[in-house]
């Protein structure tokens, strides 16, 4: 996936060189008409936002920082370079996945706005249809067999490919209608050399995400359902 860069006087664009009727002017375009023409949603620390355009189902999220600074400066971030944007890293890395033919998002365009010492940013990613959280699966008890070993499989196919999810939880894990399973949001998301990813760190924060959901809802930890995970994660054939 080739990749096109856009200098304003003071912002930068990232562009899907693949996607020939995306420019630039999306971001204008999203800004005039998300009013009437989409669908907000909350995920993680603010608000991602699904609109339509040019025969594309589209997401738009706003970088917002998290912990106690967000009271503060809730999405503005000290400029230190483009190539260590969160805009940046997020959108490289998906593309990095994607030529991997690992399970993410396309990346369609991110912005950079520089505001003196400090940026703001944002990332516009093709839209997975017809897919449900894996929280929400965990809510109405649809997790087979094939899905949970699918999962498994999928974290397995990140580590061997260099790349382990920073925040992985129930949320940005997504099933679509034919069970494929997609990871979300890869914010600060670096590629590793496979060897060394020998932790795991993500499984571990994945526990305490379905820990957390389980305590808030009054549900058992599915165990039985977890050690299918792990075991399909450990499973030498895949």
């Amino acid at each position: 996936m080739a990749t096109k860069i856009i200098r304003n006087k003071n912002s930068l664009v990232l562009l899907n060189g693949d996607l020939s009727n995306i420019s630039d002017s999306i971001f204008t375009y999203f800004e005039k008409n998300q009013e009437i023409s989409s669908t907000r949603k909350k995920a993680g620390r603010g608000t991602v936002t699904f609109f339509r355009n040019d025969q594309l189902n589209l997401v738009h999220k706003a970088y917002r920082r998290g912990g106690l600074i967000r009271k503060l400066v809730s999405n503005f971030y000290l400029w230190t370079g483009l190539t260590r944007t969160r805009a940046y890293i997020e959108f490289v890395g998906l593309k990095s996945m994607l030529d991997l033919g690992l399970s993410v998002p396309k990346p369609v365009a991110a912005r950079i706005v520089r505001q003196g010492i400090f940026y703001k940013a944002e990332l516009v990613t093709q839209e997975i249809e017809n897919a449900t959280t894996f929280g929400r699966n965990l809510a109405v008890n649809n997790l087979s067999m094939e899905l949970l070993e699918g999962l498994g499989h999928t974290i397995k196919s990140f580590h061997r490919k260099g790349f382990m999810h920073p925040d992985l939880n129930v949320e940005n894990i997504l099933i679509d209608s034919s069970n494929k399973i997609f990871f979300l949001d890869f914010d600060q998301a670096r590629p590793l050399k496979p060897k060394k990813i020998q932790d795991s760190s993500d499984i571990e924060r994945f526990k305490r995400s379905i820990e957390k959901f389980c305590l808030k809802s009054g549900r058992d930890f599915p165990k039985v359902e977890w050690e299918t995970i792990l075991k399909s994660y450990d499973n030498k054939a895949h």
